[in-house]
């Protein structure tokens, strides 16, 4: 990687990149982009191995510190005069990924009446709660979006991407697990799931509930520092 590093600015809705080393201050043209670029990627490169880092020292000191170096990273993918020059490794700007159009459940549309923090609407407290805890840990998905499978669709409750890594992992809550007819549906999912590469511990996560387990916020934590950490 070239020595220095990159300040990016908007300038009237255009990026403005310099190239910053000690006192030297260059204005870096559209002709001096793929400089940029390589500057960009020495920086993404920088806050990914201090966000590692700081998960590595909670993970070996047991700490419950705030991972600071999960925002600065965050933002930094999603500061758009960066990610002119990162292209898909930014996928938290407003118009891609999450907030695109894409195709969802087009059944009983009028059972999605409880509301949530993200704003959508969903079928009930406990897909809130799961939710709610996407919104606090910053990790972008899709409520009910279309997965076709053999010819076949099939509306995930959640479809996430992780910030880290761009992974895509897939999210069902069974609430009626305690219903036979309900419970024998949810297993032949899982088995078409499975039989189509979604694996538990991978790239699908199920979480259950009974009338007497309810599904809280606390197990929806519990599922994503599995992904996150």
């Amino acid at each position: 990687m070239p020595e220095g590093e990159l300040k990016a600015y908007n300038n009237n809705g255009s990026s403005r990149w310099f190239y910053i080393n000690g006192d030297k201050r260059v204005y870096l043209s559209r002709s001096n982009k793929d400089i940029a670029k390589k500057l960009a990627m020495k920086k993404y490169y920088l806050l990914k191995k201090q966000l590692l880092l700081e998960k590595k020292y909670k993970i070996e000191s047991q700490s419950a510190f705030p991972c600071n170096a999960q925002k600065e990273f965050e933002d930094f993918l999603r500061n758009k005069n960066y990610c002119d020059l990162l292209g898909e490794l930014c996928f938290n700007r407003e118009g891609d990924w999450e907030n695109q159009k894409y195709k969802t459940n087009p059944y009983y549309p009028e059972q999605c009446n409880v509301s949530c923090l993200s704003g959508h609407m969903v079928r009930s407290k406990s897909e809130a709660f799961i939710d709610m805890a996407l919104v606090q840990h910053g990790i972008p998905f899709r409520y009910e979006c279309e997965l076709v499978l053999g010819g076949q669709a099939y509306y995930p409750d959640f479809t996430l991407r992780i910030p880290d890594t761009g992974k895509i992992i897939y999210w069902e809550h069974f609430g009626r697990m305690d219903d036979a007819d309900y419970a024998r549906n949810a297993f032949n999912k899982m088995k078409v799931f499975y039989d189509y590469g979604l694996i538990p511990g991978h790239n699908v996560i199920y979480t259950f509930e009974t009338k007497n387990n309810p599904f809280t916020y606390a197990d929806a934590e519990a599922e994503l520092k599995i992904i996150k950490f």
